[in-house]
């Protein structure tokens, strides 16, 4: 093994150790060094604290304080490893840690890879006693029983892992001793590995070829009986046919009883022997095969590589019309020269009803390999053998395609290396032992508009390229559906590329245009339907209702009415059946043209009650979660950021943080605005719910896109909430309007909206929501320089969240009150309601704790404390950042440039308005203005006086577009000379 360069070592195959540049590393702790191996053993991935927690704890013996615990035994770890470097070797990422090492700095890295290695030594010409010799360094490496004196879960199972791998080690070492034949004691080092691994076959054979080859028949033969018995017993729970020796064993056994000379020649080969032909099932060479090459390149070294330890297995998985067969069979032409002794092929009928059994597959495999009719055994077992017995001593590919399972694959591989076999299946066969797995995807572009020009040619695709690539979108770049629409446009040689996108471009009619003749993308994914089982049907039908990029199992498992588990295990199995797709953990989409099957199979098979109480669960189950969303981001109760009363069946999901609650607003936005028009459309959806959610998306989340999609949403909830006389729903809808269209400086619009929201709000119920609307208006009158108004407005807020017993939201209002006392010149009192607002919204890390302490900076201000005001704007911007509250984040950046700019800090002034002014053009032009004026403000005194004109002038066209008078009127004066302090324009 190559010299390691200076650095960390770390060992797992005995005590777990660690070393850097020799010195040994003081680990510390038991616990701790549960924690280094879990770390070791994701190889530079991230591992997630739940991840951790579960790993070192059983689920009763967990402390109180879990996740602590977890931080103290990292924080020791890295005060450990940073005794030696200053590197940062182990880094936080997210909510979970991961340790920065090189693979091969772990000794299990070199430990579980050698089997390969000595394959590649053989795949690479290299002798049997040089791949033994990469075996033989592995397993020097195992010093011990792994992980010794660890015993949580992760350890228990890395440990049996482990052990494992060294068996197979093990396995293959021996197996080459007895190729080379160099190994006088051979026999009793195998017969004390059985000893240790009672079960392992094939050291038993080892062991009696070992014994044979010493001139020990007898013995070689008594542990053929030994191992009978011992299976026999061991496995006394299985029908007598399943508990005796494998076929290769029982091989072994008949040669040496009939003393085969063969045995005695380590290597040799059997003798020449003709090529078997090829059945007349095997598939001809496909003509026009394009694209690919990755895939035949991994497959074609797979297939070829040199394996005395076990048979070559290639699984080729894929959604249905993916071309995995015409992938297979391309890939098995090419190989013809590297297995001289022939090929079988057959079609094992997987999406039938009734796949083919294996027995009935082994006769004709038989017949194939040149056995008589007469000699064909009638039981499984002894078919098996026969088979196993004639694939010895040749070097055969043999094509199983379309595969049903596992379980009717495991006949039909052979029992000795040599052969090779290659797997297509429409599932994931993960219970195929040893078998190298390759999902075949939809084509990459190119490769799809290669496999166009090879039926329409190349004038049609680079005559419109444009209309070419939109066919492969449209056509999902699935190649059966390429290959029928090319058909269709060669056999119409007047219908361009353009004609039929138009005809692809409604998904109801999109199946019924991608078929030609017999051959059609619906009858393919008819045959993977049919496989399903009631609820994986349900499932499968449901999910595609959801016109979401992809969907989390949470949200999933609503939509079914499931509990998480049950939900998970039933997209896993859609996910090997290659009918669902999972490219992120817990997250799920289909492949667009099985998305639309889906649906029009739900459209034939559910009602339209059914889909709806479907969507109810998952609308219900979104409220609440954003209902929590909020109420975290925002430290509040839940009932507390509530405006009307709409009730909630579920929890819905918890958030320890604000970051996780603003995470899963922006992650799940597509869902909820899907949910929002979706029930806007179906009046048994209850639309208050839709109502209720706008707002959540507006108080959460920020930006001019995400405003933009919040004013047109809440306009078309007004709407139909009117047409249905649902007055809460429609005052909600306003309100949240209103407030979405005042963050977008659409100020006169949404004074109307917000006012409207009043008048609809009346009695008892809109106390809340006219609370909300008066602060918003508090807030737009004081951006028109009507302060007496804004005081009015905000005076009436804190009074109605005050009786409401609102803290949280009172606060907020105190701070927006506060600012607007100021301007009247009411100091004391704005200090007083600013300081008591902030006092209200602090506590843990919220959005609105951040707010508050924003809304203090800006009052003390204009109080003249420029140096406190400067430390809560910076305090509020960490918070705003953390959870992406972009539109605070500017205009936190906003305030502390005017203060600088004040306090005659020019050019850091300069350099805060320079740096925040990009997010301030994505958020709010009045932002956007303030900042040009600061920058028009400071720029003079660094001796930049043409370019502080031109910032004022673009500030004052700013204003004047959001007819914003008073902000407009202070440039003027700015550029008539007269450089007087202005206050900044404040966000909220």
């Amino acid at each position: 093994m190559k010299d390691r360069v200076p650095g960390f070592e770390f060992a797992l195959l005995g005590p777990v150790r660690a070393r850097y540049d020799g010195v040994p590393v003081d680990l510390g702790q038991p616990r701790t060094r549960e924690f280094l191996a879990i770390l070791l053993a994701a190889a530079g991935r991230t591992v997630a604290l739940p991840l951790l927690v579960d790993g070192v704890w059983e689920e009763g013996d967990r402390p109180a304080r879990a996740g602590h615990s977890v931080r103290t035994h990292v924080w020791r770890l890295r005060r450990a490893l940073a005794r030696h470097t200053a590197e940062p070797v182990l880094a936080t990422v997210g909510d979970g840690y991961a340790l920065r090492v090189p693979a091969d700095a772990v000794d299990t890295w070199a430990f579980e890879r050698a089997l390969a290695r000595a394959g590649e030594v053989r795949a690479s010409g290299g002798s049997a006693g040089q791949a033994r010799e990469v075996l033989s360094e592995a397993l020097a490496l195992w010093t011990g029983e792994p992980l010794a004196g660890l015993y949580g879960p992760h350890a228990r199972a890395l440990r049996a892992h482990l052990a494992e791998v060294r068996l197979s080690l093990l396995e293959a070492r021996l197996a080459l001793d007895a190729e080379l034949g160099d190994r006088p004691h051979l026999a009793a080092e195998a017969a004390a590995l059985v000893m240790e691994y009672p079960a392992s076959q094939r050291l038993r054979a080892v062991q009696m070829l070992a014994l044979y080859r010493s001139g020990r028949q007898a013995e070689a033969l008594g542990v053929y009986e030994d191992t009978r018995r011992y299976l026999a017993a061991e496995l006394g729970h299985l029908p007598t046919e399943e508990r005796g020796p494998c076929a290769e064993l029982a091989a072994l056994h008949r040669r040496i009883l009939c003393s085969d000379p063969s045995l005695r020649l380590p290597g040799a080969g059997a003798d020449a022997r003709p090529r078997v032909p090829d059945g007349h099932a095997f598939p001809s060479a496909v003509g026009g095969f394009t694209g690919r090459t990755e895939q035949v390149r991994e497959l074609t070294e797979t297939l070829t590589r040199p394996d005395t330890a076990a048979v070559v297995v290639s699984a080729v998985n894929g959604m249905a019309g993916v071309g995995k067969t015409t992938l297979a069979v391309h890939t098995a032409h090419r190989l013809d020269d590297a297995f001289p002794d022939g090929r079988l092929y057959v079609d094992l009928r997987g999406a039938d009803a009734e796949p083919l059994q294996p027995h009935a597959v082994l006769e004709g495999f038989l017949r194939e390999l040149g056995t008589a009719e007469e000699d064909i055994p009638e039981g499984a077992d002894e078919r098996v053998a026969r088979y196993r017995s004639l694939l010895a001593e040749r070097r055969m590919l043999l094509l199983l395609d379309n595969a049903a399972s596992c379980e009717q694959l495991r006949p039909l591989i052979p029992g000795a290396a040599g052969c090779a076999v290659l797997v297509t299946s429409r599932a994931w066969l993960t219970g195929l032992p040893g078998a190298r797995h390759l999902r075949l995807d939809v084509m990459p572009l190119a490769e799809a508009l290669d496999l166009l020009r090879r039926t329409v040619g190349d004038r049609a695709v680079d005559n419109d390229p444009g209309a070419a690539a939109a066919l492969a979108a449209a056509c999902g770049f699935l190649p059966l559906a390429l290959r029928i629409v090319a058909s269709r446009l060669a056999a119409e040689p007047g219908r361009t590329l353009a004609d039929m996108v138009r005809r692809l471009t409604d998904e109801r009619g999109r199946l019924d245009e991608l078929r030609t003749g017999d051959t059609a993308v619906e009858a393919a994914f008819e045959l993977s339907y049919a496989t399903l089982t009631a609820g994986q049907a349900r499932a499968f039908r449901l999910l595609s209702v959801v016109d979401v990029p992809d969907l989390a199992l949470s949200s999933a498992a609503a939509l079914l009415g499931l509990g998480t588990d049950e939900a998970g295990e039933l997209l896993e199995s859609l996910v090997e059946l290659n009918l669902l797709e999972s490219h992120r953990l817990d997250r799920y989409h289909f492949h667009d043209l099985v998305r639309a099957f889906a649906r029009a199979r739900s459209a034939r098979e559910d009602s339209p009650g059914t889909t709806s109480r479907a969507v109810a669960g998952l609308l219900d189950f979104c409220l609440a979660t954003a209902r929590n969303a909020d109420a975290v981001a925002h430290s509040a109760e839940p009932g507390e950021r509530t405006l009307i009363d709409v009730a909630v069946a579920s929890p819905g999901l918890d958030f320890g943080t604000a970051q996780e609650a603003t995470d899963w607003m922006r992650e799940e936005t597509a869902l909820q605005r899907m949910l929002i028009a979706r029930a806007c459309a179906d009046d048994t959806l209850p639309l208050s719910q839709a109502a209720d959610l706008i707002d959540r998306l507006n108080t959460v989340l920020s930006g001019i896109a995400h405003l933009t999609a919040v004013t047109e949403q809440a306009r078309l909830v007004a709407e139909v909430a009117a047409r249905r006389g649902d007055g809460p729903s429609e005052a909600l809808a306003r309100y949240v309007r209103g407030n979405a269209l005042w963050h977008a400086n659409s100020f006169p619009e949404a004074e109307s909206e917000l006012t409207r929201s009043l008048e609809l709000g009346r009695g008892e119920a809109g106390v809340r929501l006219r609370a909300s609307a008066h602060l918003t208006l508090c807030a737009n009158a004081r951006v028109h320089g009507r302060f007496d108004a804004a005081v009015a407005h905000g005076e009436a807020s804190v009074r109605l969240f005050g009786a409401l017993g609102a803290a949280v939201a009172e606060g907020t209002a105190l701070g927006e009150l506060a600012f607007n006392y100021a301007r009247q010149g009411r100091l004391a009192e704005a200090r007083a309601a600013a300081e008591r607002g902030a006092l209200l919204v602090g506590g843990r890390e919220s959005v609105s704790k951040a707010i508050g302490l924003y809304y203090l900076a800006r009052v003390l201000r204009l109080c003249g404390a420029r140096e406190e005001a400067l430390r809560r704007a910076d305090e509020g911007l960490v918070l705003f950042r953390a959870l992406n509250v972009s539109s605070f984040e500017a205009a936190s950046g906003n305030l502390i440039a005017e203060v600088q700019a004040e306090d005659g800090q020019y050019a850091l002034a300069a350099q805060t308005a320079e740096a925040f002014l990009p997010l301030a053009r994505r958020v709010s032009a009045m932002l956007e203005g303030g900042l040009l004026r600061t920058l028009g403000r400071s720029l003079p005194h660094l001796g930049q006086q043409a370019r502080a004109d031109a910032c004022l002038r673009s500030a004052l066209g700013v204003f004047e577009r959001l007819r914003a008078e008073q902000e407009a009127e202070q440039i003027r004066e700015l550029l008539a000379g007269q450089r007087t302090p202005a206050p900044p324009f404040i966000a909220r």
